[in-house]
């Protein structure tokens, strides 16, 4: 690695590009050109040198370093492994054209958190950039709140709870184990009926605790949700407040309503309640209570961010194993109910089964047949997505694809046909590159079919175990016409003959039987 210093060219930016930088360790002039237009929104800094480096991150709150692997794979391990020491907040992705997985391997290992294929693919250089960007921003959020939070004692307790009901509880402990209190209770706000409902409460009757539903600005805990100020009742001195007709019932002395706020924004109320007459509550109390509710609510805020990014999170893992990652931001952006995203519609499937591969696998190391499969996988993803199609699932050899759902086509029959003949030509071309390796690859065919028809498309399962999938006769007949084509060829049934029209060229086959079906079926050949 060179000892010079070469503080090379910085893309111009303006306030809001200043947060969102990233380094470019290459030295080459041409690829800083390219990754600038295509990451137009951020700022970009090229340097050659880890010195350079460590001072660029300094000067512009780099988020983000891309390694070009010109020097080699293990080098760029080296360079990020000592700039991660000197900025343990870097994030690092590898500009890459190896294949080789023993070097990609290294890199993942050395923290290096994902990779990107050389020559550059735009739309993916961006996704993964995106993401990284966003896990940049919530590890620095997390870390500013592990920084903040440890100067209150109670904060560490409360970094601990993983749900609202988890929060909630240990708030009611502290504040009974500081107050002495005999009945209190949480109430949260409810957006979606406009109501304060008690989350937990200790000391009070269940059955009330379960029928109360409080307006905002209603008695004193609307009043204080509503106003964001607490409340100090104490029976002996309160007959000039307005809240002295609100203490009617006997049994309770004193009592305190504190808010919980958290950045301007009213969560709910805290409510606590003595009925002996001493002590009365003090000012001291508020102050106590402003600490512990102002540490609660931060949790409260921390655990839905947490809930609401793994929900996203766990939306975008889930669908971009079928989709591409532009088609995952329109299912996630949607908003629906993950266990909720199902229907009956008007679909196009395509099945690709690798034929005379179970006599190969015999010939073969599994290390090698990991590797082919991979290469034909990730062919197979990239013609589909390309032609806006959604992978349903891998089985063992075959790829099963839908068009036309969750994403509308205005011709799901074409696309799905189009990307048979693509699908067709680039497996001929892997297949020949494989037979100069293994000859026994030169009797290694594809089935390709495509139907189309009514069926379901949605989640099947449970919450702990979903599949996106497509249930219908028409996956079936796809799966057994597959099964009958051979030599390259294409079947289609009729009403995907009717859709693509004569964009492409067919010929009748006739009508098959095929077996689990009732009926023949009138098959064309693309």
């Amino acid at each position: 690695m060179e000892e010079k210093i070469e503080i090379g060219r910085t893309c111009p930016a303006d306030k809001e590009k200043m947060h969102k930088s990233i380094l470019l360790f290459a030295d080459k002039n041409s690829l800083y050109e390219e990754i600038a237009q295509i990451l137009a929104e951020y700022s970009l800094v090229q340097c050659t040198t880890l010195a350079d480096a460590v001072s660029l991150c300094s000067n512009h709150a780099v988020f983000l370093v891309l390694l070009s692997d010109v020097s080699g794979v293990e080098d760029s391990c080296a360079l990020f492994h000592q700039l991660s020491i000197r900025c343990p907040m870097i994030s690092g992705l590898l500009l890459t054209g190896t294949q080789e997985s023993r070097l990609l391997r290294r890199a993942l290992d050395c923290g290096i958190s994902g990779l990107v294929e050389l020559p550059l693919n735009g739309e993916q250089l961006k996704y993964q950039v995106t993401r990284t960007w966003e896990e940049s921003f919530l590890r620095r959020e997390n870390e500013r709140l592990h920084t903040l939070l440890p100067l209150y004692r109670l904060g560490e307790q409360f970094l601990v709870a993983s749900t609202v009901d988890e929060v909630v509880s240990i708030l009611l402990d502290k504040v009974v184990e500081q107050t002495g209190v005999e009945q209190v209770s949480v109430m949260l706000f409810h957006p979606e009926d406009n109501c304060l409902r008690i989350a937990a409460a200790r000391g009070m009757d269940k059955q009330l605790v379960d029928s109360i539903c409080l307006k905002p600005g209603a008695q004193i805990a609307g009043w204080v949700f509503q106003q964001g100020k607490p409340v100090i009742l104490n029976r002996d001195s309160q007959e000039e407040s307005i809240f002295a007709p609100l203490l009617k019932r006997k049994e309770i002395a004193s009592a305190i309503s504190f808010p919980l706020i958290v950045r301007g924004a009213i969560l709910g109320v805290l409510n606590i309640s003595r009925s002996d007459r001493e002590p009365s509550f003090s000012e001291a109390d508020n102050e106590m209570l402003g600490i512990i509710c102002g540490q609660a609510a931060l949790a409260l805020e921390n655990v839905r961010l947490l809930e609401t990014t793994k929900r996203t999170t766990r939306l975008r893992t889930l669908f971009e194993q079928y989709v591409s990652p532009e088609v995952a931001e329109i299912l996630i952006a949607g908003g629906e109910d993950i266990m909720g995203l199902g229907e009956i519609r008007e679909v196009t499937v395509l099945f690709a089964d690798i034929r005379n591969f179970t006599s190969l696998v015999q010939h073969m190391e599994l290390s090698e047949l990991r590797l082919f499969l991979n290469e034909f996988f990730r062919l197979f993803t990239e013609t589909i997505f390309q032609n806006r199609g959604t992978v349903d699932k891998f089985m063992g050899d075959a790829v099963l694809a839908v068009f036309g759902a969750p994403v509308e086509l205005e011709n799901a029959g074409l696309s799905a046909v189009r990307t048979a003949l693509l699908l067709r030509d680039r497996f001929e071309e892997l297949r020949n590159r494989w037979a100069g390796y293994l000859k026994k690859f030169q009797s290694v065919d594809i089935g390709i079919a495509v139907t189309s028809g009514r069926m379901y498309i949605g989640n099947v399962g449970s919450s702990r175990r979903l599949d996106y999938t497509v249930i219908g006769t028409p996956v079936n007949i796809a799966q057994r016409l597959a099964a009958e084509s051979s030599l390259g060829r294409i079947y289609v049934t009729a009403s995907v003959r009717e859709m693509v029209g004569d964009r492409v060229m067919m010929r009748e086959v006739g009508r098959l039987a095929l077996r689990g079906v009732e009926e023949k079926v009138h098959v064309f050949s693309v």
